[in-house]
């Protein structure tokens, strides 16, 4: 019995017109490249505004001065005298080939806008608002945001790093800082968050 195919011509099919061998590489031209997309990321209109909490309730908060962020204990007026520093901006990204909810993670500081970035895997809120277009498909400044299965918490998954989450670790001061963190099979607590929309 052999097996049998079906293929439809039109469905995602590129017609190519030319071939050409230069210095040892085959080269393909596509009939109308005008329509081909690149892989890359595109912002997308309507950012959310959430809180984030770890699974211990602990609100995350960008520290005022300095470019990284800390999980603390509030209370409802407390996240609220101490926004905006603990209301991020969720930023959507298209992407040419999805591989989940692609966002920016962004918060407002003194009238600034600062981006978390995982750049050399460690994180820090660089200034200014994330690019419109990002002409790859990874970025330091692009997670995944994934549902944990068996849970209302979600994940945040590095596009640059794959495997790296965001997480939550508590320092020799006491205080909870936020890391990027290598994940391993089993659910991690302290890489799962509570995101509130507001």
């Amino acid at each position: 019995m052999t097996d049998e195919m079906y293929c439809d011509p039109d469905d995602n099919a590129i017609d190519l017109v030319e071939i050409e061998f230069q210095d040892g590489t085959l080269y393909f031209k596509a009939e109308d490249d005008d329509h081909l997309e690149s892989d890359d990321f595109r912002k997308l209109e309507g950012p959310k505004n959430a809180i984030l909490r770890n699974l211990n309730n602990q609100v995350l908060m960008k520290k005022s001065g300095m470019d990284i962020a800390v999980l603390e204990d509030m209370t409802d007026c407390e996240i609220q005298a101490n926004a905006p520093q603990t209301t991020f901006i969720m930023q959507a990204y298209k992407e040419t080939v999805p591989n989940g909810l692609a966002i920016a993670i962004l918060v407002r500081s003194k009238n600034q806008i600062y981006s978390l970035s995982c750049q050399n895997k460690e994180l820090q809120f660089k200034e200014g608002a994330a690019p419109n277009h990002i002409a790859s498909t990874t970025s330091d400044f692009i997670f995944y945001q994934k549902k944990v299965i068996g849970h209302e918490k979600m994940q945040f998954e590095s596009s640059l790093y794959p495997g790296y989450f965001l997480a939550c670790e508590k320092e020799q001061q006491g205080y909870f800082k936020l890391v990027l963190k290598e994940g391993c099979e089993e659910a991690d607590k302290f890489m799962m968050f509570i995101v509130q929309y507001c």
